[in-house]
């Protein structure tokens, strides 16, 4: 159980990283790990209840994204957290000792773990209709999104929008394609026939043909099967007002200008570079890539807009999210898999890394840590 008395122990249960590498050979769980004590004025100690995992988590810690944020080992890695506030910095404004909160620490980590420090600012008050399971797959996925089409793009996503989401089974895909609807967009999205039954879970009707579509009809979702068709060509000449990807790849880009409206815009949060391998030659050719892309989406005549989208912390985001979001009822979070720490140990740890870089999850991946 949760505890809310403020006896917080001198040591504490984490995952630890020793390395750069695969989970299993580089991570264990220790129960001797220093509960990180000492507060900044503006930070407050968690008491953790669950984590999630998301693709920059595995990124991190096998090394790909290592000439970004080095670590000094050994590490306690994860980033995605819900639990209680067990202490609070002199000047911490936002929150009280016994409030439930959720959020997102960031590349350097540290939620893998029964207590977890950050600044006030990386967290929100949990959503009162999501358990701490729940409430802890939502902070880093969901507010990508929520960034990206009320924040990036350009005028932001609203009533009567025209929103195509590349990867509509994703984390993220999923978030925005109910953000975007909550709205009053009208949305298409790509996702595999194996993942349909994710969005007919959140009450979308789905259809593949274009024919059926019924205007007036917002809980209706035009899906393309990605393995089959080519949503550039099946949608070309459509006129839609943004373009959000969650897969990457450069044939999204391609595929997204032949049905992007003249002045649209194309957001992604990946790139061409599907594996994110970060390398001075990596940086070189992506930097080399947008800076062309961003040079013709102004002189050419389509001036369709490339924008590369990273996440930009915010509690106001978060907050919102919960109250306008969350406990309206208008978006929820999908849950594959909920491991369990203290019944299965390192085992869970390494499940939870696995099936996310497999790729075969059907909605989001929860570590419990403590009940």
């Amino acid at each position: 159980m949760i505890d809310y008395t403020g006896n917080i122990p001198t040591f504490m249960k984490a995952a630890q990283q020793s390395d750069y590498g695969e989970p299993r050979n580089v991570l264990t769980l220790r129960e001797n790990v220093p509960v990180p004590r000492e507060l900044s004025s503006t930070q407050i100690l968690v008491q953790v209840n669950s984590v999630s995992i998301n693709p920059i988590d595995w990124k991190l810690l096998n090394g790909n994204l290592s000439f970004v944020s080095r670590y000094t080992f050994p590490h306690t890695p994860g980033s995605d957290v819900a639990g209680v506030i067990v202490d609070i910095g002199s000047e911490v404004k936002r929150f009280l000792i016994g409030d439930k909160v959720y959020g997102n620490v960031g590349v350097n980590g540290g939620s893998y773990a029964e207590y977890v420090r950050g600044d006030e600012s990386m967290f929100a008050l949990k959503p009162k209709s999501l358990t701490m399971d729940e409430a802890a797959a939502v902070p880093l996925a969901c507010e990508t999104s929520y960034q990206a089409l009320f924040n990036k793009a350009s005028p932001p996503v609203s009533t009567g929008s025209r929103v195509f989401i590349c990867g509509g089974s994703s984390a993220t895909g999923l978030f925005a394609i109910q953000l975007a609807v909550s709205v009053g967009a009208k949305v298409a999205t790509t996702c595999s026939q194996r993942n349909f039954s994710l969005l007919e879970k959140l009450g979308y009707k789905i259809t593949q043909v274009q024919e059926e579509i019924i205007n007036d009809d917002q809980r209706q979702l035009f899906v393309i099967d990605y393995n089959t068709k080519d949503f550039g060509e099946e949608l070309k000449g459509k006129e839609y007002d943004v373009v959000f990807d969650c897969v990457g790849g450069e044939q999204q880009w391609i595929s997204a200008q032949k049905i992007l409206k003249q002045g649209g815009q194309f957001i992604t949060i990946v790139g061409d570079d599907t594996k994110t391998e970060m390398s001075l030659k990596n940086i070189a050719t992506v930097g080399s890539s947008i800076i062309n892309r961003k040079f013709w989406s102004v002189f050419s005549s389509e001036h369709h807009g490339y924008i590369m989208h990273v996440l930009s912390q915010t509690p106001e985001d978060l907050d919102d999210i919960r109250i306008t979001y969350i406990e309206t009822g208008k978006v929820k979070p999908i849950i594959d898999t909920v491991f369990d720490l203290q019944k299965d140990g390192v085992e869970a740890l390494y499940s939870l890394y696995e099936k996310s870089k497999s790729g075969k999850a059907q909605g989001k991946l929860v570590l419990k840590i403590a009940d």
